[in-house]
């Protein structure tokens, strides 16, 4: 790891966005990337990352709920699958970039 937070794995950049235990089985948290907002979530204990924006009408996703694995916008009620970030149910039509993610010796880790 270098001082910046960052660990490099197999030519990937991997940024620590959280310790393990601070995003808890069914909660999500908005974590900073660079530029990029970005969701993290656990659900059925694997971490999971996507785009923090809704792709239909701008929301921050963070502001949604998340029930099982369907991640919904706060505004429109867009639903998106957490674990790969396609589109389940409208408005939206536009999926979710998803991030790899690596959870490692308590941290939680993100390629971005």
């Amino acid at each position: 790891m270098n001082q910046a937070g960052s660990l490099q794995l197999e030519d990937s950049k991997y940024t620590f966005v959280a310790p393990s235990d601070s995003v808890k089985e069914g909660e999500m948290i908005e974590v900073s990337i660079g530029k990029e907002t970005v969701v993290v979530a656990r659900v059925h204990g694997s971490v999971h990352a996507v785009d923090g924006i809704c792709t239909h009408a701008y929301s921050e996703l963070v502001d949604g709920e998340l029930e099982d694995h369907c991640l919904y916008c706060p505004l429109h009620f867009a639903c998106f699958d957490i674990r790969n970030g396609s589109v389940v149910e409208g408005p939206a039509d536009e999926p979710l970039s998803v991030y790899s993610v690596m959870e490692q010796d308590g941290s939680i880790w993100v390629k971005g």
